[in-house]
């Protein structure tokens, strides 16, 4: 990120209640070839840190199976659009924040399939 993105970024994180700004940032991209579980890594991390709750994992679970894709629930957290979701691949690059006791992190979840990179 160029210093006045990252700056735009650490102020938004701030004001969403993402951070002691003296923690220290640690910034993650998923990066890896198409169907490699990039997504659903993510989104299992943002529920393992309790930023995904099981409500709304429970909702991902429901219309994921509807589509005949219940594996995909985790990765619902980071695929946001319809077409990622009916195709199961990631277009848009993803964003998401969570916390531990001493570091804040950024993940990035970014597409794998050679026509989105």
């Amino acid at each position: 990120l160029l210093e006045d993105e990252e700056d735009a970024l650490v102020a938004k994180m701030s004001k969403m209640g993402h951070g002691d700004n003296s923690k220290g940032n640690v910034n993650m991209v998923m990066v890896g070839h198409v169907d490699a579980g990039k997504s659903t890594i993510s989104g299992h991390l943002l529920y393992l840190t309790g930023m995904l709750d099981d409500r709304t994992l429970d909702k991902f679970a429901r219309e994921s199976e509807a589509l005949g894709r219940s594996s995909w629930k985790f990765a619902w957290a980071m695929d946001l659009t319809g077409e990622e979701r009916e195709k199961g691949k990631t277009h848009e690059v993803g964003q998401a924040f969570f916390e531990t006791e001493a570091r804040r992190y950024t993940l990035l979840d970014a597409p794998g399939h050679k026509n989105f990179v």
